[in-house]
C-alpha cells in the first residue's frame, strides 16, 4: 500500500479520498534534539491501565510471548481485495469494480508471503499517544530552550486568533501558494503559540495526537525511556493468536469486509469520520485490550525501511512468479511494489479509510518518509523488558552518528545494557525518567586474526569504536546527556610518538633560546622561528596527536612522555585506558578506564552496576560497565572484555529510588 505524492494544494480538512492513506503528505522540517531527562509535568486525563511491574508507567499493558503470522496467502490476499473493492458481490469484484479491485492489490501487494514470526514480551501502550501527553513533551522541551514544533492543528485552530492576525504575513511569505499555512508552519512552528483544543474552544487532549513526524515521535518516545512499535509487534497486538485478516474477524464467518464492519470500527455514520477520543469505538479494542487499534488513527511503526511485510525479497519474488502470476485473478497485478531503504511504516488504517477499507485489514502497511507529517497518522508507545533499551533504541532512531562503523559492523541492541528509573504521578504517568545504557559493536575487526598486543597498538594511534553510550542526565565531566559513540584508547605512547616529543623538545627548546638571544641582542633579522620551512617529520607525528610546540617545550617532554595526547581538543591521559566520548564525527569527552586492562575472554554477558560516585562525588551515580565484543567479524566465540565507568550527574540508588537494572 504505497501513498500518493505530496498534493500541496489539498486543504488540511476535508480531504480527497483517493490517495492510499487518504490524507496529504506534509514534508517537516523539524529539527531533532536528544531529551534532557529532566523533570516533566504530568498530563491530565491519562486513567490507569495496570500493568505487572508497579515501576512502570501504568499506561502500558503486557502483550505475551508468542507466534504472530504476518502477511497473507494469495487466495486470502486476492479474496480480501475483492471484498474492499466491492463488497456487495466479492466474486465478480474483477468485473463490477474492475479498477478498485486492481488498485486494492497494487496497493496492498507488499503483504503477499505468510510468515509466523516469534516475538518476546513487550508492553504496548494502551491508547495511541494523546495531545495531552504529547503537549507536556512540548512545554518540556521549550521551557529547556530546544526547539520543538507542536501539531500544525494546534496552532491553526487552537490559537485560531493568533492564525488569523499571522495571515498577511503569511500570504506575503508565500504569495498565490494555496498551502501557504502549511509552509508557514514548517518554518518557523517552533516559535507559534498554542492551545490544546478545536476551533471552537473545546479540549481535544482526549484525542490522538496527529501532525508528528517518526523523527519527533521517536524524540517524545526517549524522553520517557520507551520507543515504537515494530510492524511485528503492532501486529501480534492487533491479531494475537489468530490468523484472520479484518479487525474482529477472529470467527471465520466473520472475516470479511461488509457493512457490518463500518458499524464496528464506528465508521456507519458520516458524524464518525473523524478523530474521536481514545476508546470512544469498542469494536476497535485488540485481542490484549489495547484501544483504537484500526481506524482511528494510522500508527507509525520503529522500524526503518519498506520491503516486504517478512522481511524476504527473495521469497517475495518467488511468491510474486510462482504464486500471484498464475493466479485466475491475481495475474491481473502487473507491476511489484518499489522498495526504499529510508521509508517508514504506518499500520492501523484510520477514520477516513471507510473509502479505501483495504487499508484496515490486520497486514495493511502503508510506506512514509521519515519527515512526512500527516493529519490522521499518529504513534502509540512500546516498552521492552530490558531497562534502557527503548531510551538508546530510539535516540539512535534520529540522531546517531554512524559514520564511524565498518562495512556491516552495527551496534549489537541485543547485546545492550541499561538501567532506568521512572517517578510516577498518581496516574501513573512519568513524571521523571532517568536512564544510562550502553550498546556494543557487534565485532571490532574485519580480519582474519588479530592480537591482543596489536589491538592496543593500534588503538594508541587510531582509538577503537566499541559502540554506543546514552544517558539522560549530564555526565559529572561536563558532557551533556544524549547519545554517544564510545572509542577506546589503549594505555601508552607508541615508539614513533615518543621519539618524536624527544626530538620536538630538543628543536623547540633550542630555537626558543635563539630566539630568546636574538631578541636581546636586537638583532631582529638573526631571529629564528620554531617553524621548519619544510616540516619536519617530528612535527608531523607531534601534529597528529594534538601536541603543540607549547606541550614539547615543557620539561615533561624532555623523555618522550607527556603523559598525554589530543584528540579535537580533548585531552586524553597516556598512562590508562581511556574511552572517549564522540558526536557528529568529533571527539567531545573522555573517562578515564580502570587499572584492569583490556583482555581476552569467552563470551559473557554484559552487566552494569549503578553505585555512588568516589569520594567528593558521594551524591552522583558511577554507572560501571562490563562488556565483551567479539574480536573478529567471522568468529564470536573470542571476545574483548572492557570496563566503562561513567559518572553521571544525578542521585545515586536508594532504597526509595532504586534503578532497574536488567537481570
Amino acid at each position: 500500500m504505497q501513498p500518493t505524492s505530496p498534493r500541496p494544494d489539498a486543504c488540511i480538512r476535508n480531504l480527497g479520498a483517493g490517495c492510499a492513506l487518504a490524507l496529504l503528505l506534509l514534508p517537516s522540517f523539524a529539527r531533532c534534539q536528544s531529551p534532557s531527562g529532566a523533570a516533566m509535568p504530568t498530563p491530565a486525563q491519562s486513567e490507569p491501565a495496570a500493568t505487572n511491574d508497579d515501576t512502570l508507567p501504568s499506561f502500558l499493558l503486557k502483550v505475551p510471548a508468542g507466534e504472530v503470522a504476518v502477511g497473507m496467502e494469495i487466495d486470502a490476499f486476492v479474496q480480501a481485495c475483492a471484498e474492499a473493492a466491492f463488497e456487495f458481490n466479492p466474486s465478480i469484484a474483477h468485473k463490477a469494480a474492475t479498477q478498485k479491485f486492481v488498485q486494492a492489490m497494487r496497493r496492498s501487494s507488499s503483504m503477499i508471503g505468510r510468515k509466523q514470526v516469534p516475538l518476546p514480551t513487550f508492553y504496548l501502550g494502551k491508547w495511541p499517544v494523546k495531545n495531552s501527553e504529547y503537549e507536556v513533551f512540548v512545554r518540556a522541551e521549550r521551557a529547556a530552550g530546544r526547539e520543538i514544533r507542536p501539531p500544525m492543528h494546534w496552532w491553526k485552530e487552537g490559537a485560531k486568533d493568533e492564525y488569523e492576525e499571522a495571515l498577511p504575513e503569511i500570504r506575503k511569505a508565500f504569495p498565490k501558494t494555496e498551502n501557504a499555512a502549511l509552509l508557514y508552519w514548517e518554518r518557523h512552528g517552533h516559535e507559534l503559540n498554542f492551545n490544546v483544543q478545536d476551533e471552537d474552544g473545546n479540549s481535544i487532549g482526549d484525542q490522538p495526537v496527529v501532525f508528528v513526524s517518526w523523527r519527533d515521535a521517536n524524540r517524545f518516545a526517549a524522553s520517557l525511556g520507551m520507543r515504537l512499535p515494530t510492524e511485528f509487534e503492532l501486529t501480534r497486538a492487533m491479531r494475537g493468536d489468530g490468523s484472520h485478516t479484518w479487525p474482529g474477524g477472529e470467527q471465520k464467518d466473520q472475516d470479511q469486509w461488509s457493512a457490518k464492519k463500518k458499524d464496528l470500527l464506528g465508521m456507519a455514520k458520516t458524524t464518525d469520520l473523524r478523530v474521536k477520543p481514545v476508546g470512544t469505538v469498542a469494536g476497535a479494542t485488540g485481542p490484549f485490550g489495547h484501544l483504537d487499534m484500526f481506524g482511528q488513527v494510522w500508527q507509525l511503526c520503529g522500524d526503518l525501511g519498506f520491503q516486504p511485510i517478512h522481511r524476504d525479497i527473495e521469497g517475495f519474488v518467488k511468491t510474486w512468479e510462482k504464486d500471484l502470476q498464475k493466479h485466475k485473478l491475481g495475474k491481473m497485478l502487473e507491476r511489484k511494489p518499489t522498495w526504499r531503504g529510508n521509508f517508514i511504516i504506518a499500520k492501523g488504517g484510520s477514520y477516513l479509510s471507510y473509502q479505501e477499507p483495504v487499508q484496515l485489514m490486520i497486514d495493511a502497511r502503508a510506506p512514509m518518509q521519515t519527515t512526512d507529517v500527516l493529519e490522521s497518522v499518529g504513534f502509540r508507545l512500546a516498552k521492552s523488558l530490558q531497562p534502557g533499551y527503548d531510551f538508546l533504541y530510539s535516540l539512535q532512531r534520529i540522531e546517531f552518528d554512524s559514520s564511524a562503523f565498518a562495512k556491516n559492523q552495527a551496534l549489537a541492541l541485543d547485546q545492550l545494557v541499561g538501567g532506568e528509573r521512572y517517578t510516577l504521578a498518581e496516574n501513573g504517568f512519568p513524571s521523571d525518567y532517568e536512564a544510562v545504557a550502553f550498546a556494543p559493536a557487534n565485532w571490532l575487526f574485519d580480519e582474519k586474526q588479530m592480537r591482543l598486543k596489536t589491538l592496543n597498538e593500534g588503538a594508541q594511534v587510531k582509538p577503537l569504536l566499541l559502540g554506543a553510550l546514552a544517558s539522560s542526565a549530564n555526565f559529572a565531566n561536563g558532557c551533556p546527556a544524549g547519545l554517544y559513540s564510545v572509542f577506546f584508547r589503549a594505555a601508552g605512547i607508541p615508539k614513533e610518538l615518543r621519539d618524536a616529543v624527544k626530538q620536538g623538545h630538543k628543536a623547540v627548546v633550542k630555537a626558543r633560546k635563539e630566539a630568546e638571544k636574538a631578541k636581546k641582542n636586537k638583532k631582529k633579522d638573526s631571529k629564528k622561528s620554531t617553524k621548519d620551512t619544510k616540516p619536519s617529520k617530528w612535527r608531523m607525528v607531534t601534529k597528529r596527536f594534538g601536541l603543540t610546540e607549547d606541550d614539547l617545550a615543557s620539561a615533561k617532554a624532555a623523555n618522550g612522555n607527556l603523559g598525554f595526547v589530543r584528540i579535537d581538543d580533548v585531552t586524553i591521559p597516556t598512562d590508562r585506558d581511556s574511552y572517549i566520548l564522540s558526536t557528529k564525527g568529533k571527539m567531545v569527552s573522555v573517562f578515564e578506564g580502570s587499572k584492569k586492562k583490556a583482555s581476552f575472554s569467552d563470551p559473557v554477558p554484559s552487566t552494569l552496576v549503578i553505585e555512588p560516585g568516589a569520594k567528593g562525588q558521594e551524591d552522583k551515580a558511577i554507572a560501571k560497565f562490563t562488556f565483551g565484543i567479539p574480536l573478529l567479524a567471522r568468529s564470536p566465540k573470542k571476545v574483548v572484555l572492557f570496563q566503562l565507568n561513567a559518572v553521571l550527574d544525578q542521585a545515586p540508588p536508594s532504597p526509595d529510588k532504586p534503578w532497574r537494572l536488567g537481570k
